[in-house]
């Protein structure tokens, strides 16, 4: 064999070598851009997924806020009924006693009011306008 032979199949191997080589990294490249598209999917996926969740936060926040507020609210309302309740409690039960005929003694007894209260409640709302003990 003589050194041109020997460099001329040296230089189609190195040829040949230089051909796989491109292929394989064609093939590579396009494998690569498979993964990435693949990958960008999924990406494109999950920014959807966390918009969606970061949506339905801002929702959850808003009726948690709104639940917030109404709690307060009707817990103020709870606190003025107590207190109205507190405040005329005794007199509305007082009334209905006056209206049933009590004595001033029970009315007094009953309701934790006055000997002139409960005199005045029994002229005003008993059966007879108050009849004394």
């Amino acid at each position: 064999m003589t050194a041109t032979t020997v460099l001329a199949v040296l230089a189609a191997l190195i040829v040949a070598g230089a051909f796989g080589l491109a292929l394989w990294s064609a093939m590579e490249v396009r494998r690569l851009q498979r993964r990435q598209m693949i990958q960008e999917s999924a990406l494109m996926s999950l920014k959807g997924a966390l918009s969606a969740v970061c949506s339905d936060e801002l929702a959850v926040d808003q009726r948690q806020a709104e639940l917030e507020r109404r709690m307060r609210q009707l817990a103020e309302q709870q606190e003025q009924l107590l207190s109205r309740d507190a405040e005329q409690g005794p007199y509305r039960h007082a009334v209905r006693l006056a209206a049933k005929g009590a004595s001033r003694e029970e009315i007094m007894k009953s309701c934790g009011v006055s000997r002139g209260e409960a005199d005045l409640l029994r002229s005003l709302h008993g059966p007879q306008n108050g009849t004394p003990d």
